[in-house]
C-alpha cells in the first residue's frame, strides 16, 4: 500500500505542476497500456467506517454554513489536516449541499494524498448518498484503475462518460477498459474517440486493434485505410495498411501503399507482402521481379528462388521453373522442398503438353514424365522436414507412373515431344 501511495503522491506532484485540471490528466493516469490481470475482491470497501464517525455523536456549536466556510478556507489553502476535521462534521451533520460540497473536498485531499483505502470509503459512502456525482465517480474509478480492478473502473466510467458524452479522456479510458473486459463497446467509444480527434493517428491504430480483435482478420481493413490517406506518407502506416489489405483478400488496394513503402523503406518484408498481393492477382512476372529484388538483398534464399520457380511454372515457362529449382539445390543440397518443387514442375507440364499436343488420354511419353515427378518426391523424402509431404505426394503420382505392361508395350520409348524439351535437354 505504501508504494501505491508513493506513486500517487509522484502522479500529482507532476499534475500540480502543470497546473491541476480535473479532466485534462486522466489519461496520463488512468489509461494503461498494459492489460493487468484483475483481483477477485470485491469493488467497494467492506468496510466503510472511519475515525472521523465519532463525531456523528457530537452537537455542532455553530451553524453548519459557518463550520463548512472554515473548512473551505483551510482546503483552499491546501492545509488540509486542518480542513478534514470541518469537512467531516459538515458530512456527518447534513445532506443536503453543504454534505456534497464537504464530501468532493474530503475526497480530493485523500486522493490528492495518494491515501488510496481512505479516498475509495469516502467515495463510496458519498456515491450512495449523491450517485451522480461525478467527481467521486472519476476519484473511484481511478483507483480501481491503477489498483488492476478494471471491471470495478467501469461503472464509474459510464457515468462520466453518460455526464459528458464528449470527453475524449473518459471516452478512450472507458474504451480500453471495456477491451480489457473483452467487451466489444469498446469498439463503439473509441469510434467516438477517433470522431473527436481525426487526426489522432494512434488512436485509429488503438480503433484498427479493437476491431481486429473483436471482429477477426480484416474487419480494420477501412480505419487502416482511412489512417493511411491522412498521412500516405508515413511508411508504418503504409505498411500496416497493405498487411491488413493483402489478409483480406483485397490485393489491388495493397498495392498503392506498399509500393510506397518500398519506394522509400525497401525490405525483404516489403517485397514479399508486394509479390504476394502480385501473385494473388495473377501478376506472375511482376511477383518474379520482386522476388529477384529480394534476391539482391539476400542471394543465397533457397525459399525465394523457389518461389520465383512457381510462379514461372504458373505461367508455363517450365525451362526457367528448372532452373530456379537447380539454382535452389546448389545453394542447400538435397533441400527437400525444392525436390517437391520439382515434382510439381512435372506433374503441371503434363497437362499443359497434353493441351498443346491435342491429346484426349494420357499417353506413355506423359507417364514417364509423371515419373520424374515421382523420383523428385522420392529425394524429397530424404529430407525430414519434407518427409511426411513427399510420402503423400508419391502416393498420388504412383497410379499415373507407367505399369510393367506399359514398360513391355514401350520398351525403347522415351520423352521425345517438342513441348518436353526441357525435360529431354
Amino acid at each position: 500500500m505504501r508504494v501505491k501511495q508513493h506513486f500517487l503522491r509522484l502522479a500529482f506532484a507532476f499534475v500540480l505542476l502543470l497546473g491541476f485540471s480535473f479532466n485534462s490528466f486522466a489519461q496520463d493516469l488512468l489509461l494503461e497500456e498494459e492489460v493487468q490481470g484483475e483481483e477477485t475482491t470485491n469493488c467497494i470497501p467492506e468496510n466503510l467506517m472511519t475515525p472521523w464517525d465519532s463525531l456523528a455523536n457530537k452537537p455542532l456549536n455553530q451553524d453548519i454554513r459557518l463550520i463548512y466556510n472554515f473548512g473551505f478556507e483551510y482546503y483552499k489553502n491546501q492545509s488540509y489536516k486542518e480542513a478534514l476535521p470541518y469537512l467531516w462534521n459538515v458530512y456527518l451533520h447534513d445532506s443536503t449541499k453543504y454534505a456534497k460540497a464537504a464530501v468532493r473536498k474530503i475526497a480530493d485531499i485523500y486522493f490528492r494524498q495518494g491515501k488510496v483505502d481512505s479516498t475509495l470509503i469516502i467515495c463510496y459512502r458519498g456515491l450512495k448518498q449523491f450517485p451522480d456525482m461525478v467527481h467521486l465517480h472519476y476519484y473511484a474509478g481511478a483507483l480501481q484503475n491503477q489498483l488492476g480492478k478494471f471491471r470495478c473502473a467501469i461503472p464509474h466510467f459510464e457515468a462520466l462518460v453518460k455526464s459528458d458524452s464528449n470527453n475524449v479522456n473518459y471516452l478512450k479510458t472507458l474504451a480500453f477498459l471495456y477491451f480489457k473486459a473483452d467487451d466489444e463497446r469498446a469498439v463503439k467509444y473509441q469510434q467516438r474517440v477517433t470522431e473527436l480527434e481525426p487526426n489522432n493517428l494512434e488512436e485509429s491504430e488503438r480503433l484498427a486493434q479493437f476491431m481486429n480483435h473483436f471482429y477477426g482478420e480484416g474487419a480494420d481493413l477501412k480505419i487502416r485505410k482511412e489512417a493511411y490517406l491522412k498521412d500516405p506518407e508515413n511508411v508504418d502506416l503504409a505498411m500496416k495498411y497493405a498487411q491488413v489489405a493483402v489478409r483480406s483478400g483485397a490485393y489491388k488496394d495493397a498495392l498503392e501503399p506498399i509500393s510506397k513503402v518500398i519506394e522509400k523503406k525497401p525490405s525483404k518484408a516489403a517485397y514479399l507482402l508486394r509479390a504476394e498481393a502480385y501473385e494473388n492477382l495473377n501478376q506472375n512476372f511482376k511477383a518474379i521481379q520482386d522476388y529477384k529484388k529480394i534476391l539482391q538483398l539476400d542471394p543465397k534464399d533457397p525459399d525465394i528462388m523457389l518461389r520465383i520457380s512457381v510462379n514461372y511454372r504458373l505461367e508455363n515457362e517450365f525451362s526457367k521453373a528448372e532452373y530456379w529449382i537447380k539454382k535452389a539445390l546448389s545453394v542447400k543440397p538435397g533441400y527437400g522442398l525444392a525436390y517437391i518443387t520439382l515434382g510439381e514442375l512435372y506433374e503441371a507440364a503434363v497437362p499443359y503438353c497434353q493441351e498443346q499436343l491435342k491429346r484426349k488420354k494420357t499417353e506413355y511419353e506423359d507417364k514417364l514424365v509423371y515419373e520424374k515427378a515421382f523420383e523428385a518426391y522420392k529425394k524429397a523424402e530424404k529430407d525430414a522436414a519434407f518427409r511426411s509431404k513427399a510420402r503423400k505426394k508419391k502416393e498420388i503420382i504412383k497410379a499415373f507412373i507407367p505399369t510393367q505392361e506399359d514398360r513391355f508395350m514401350h520398351k525403347n520409348d522415351k520423352i521425345k515431344s517438342p513441348c518436353y524439351k526441357w525435360i529431354i535437354d
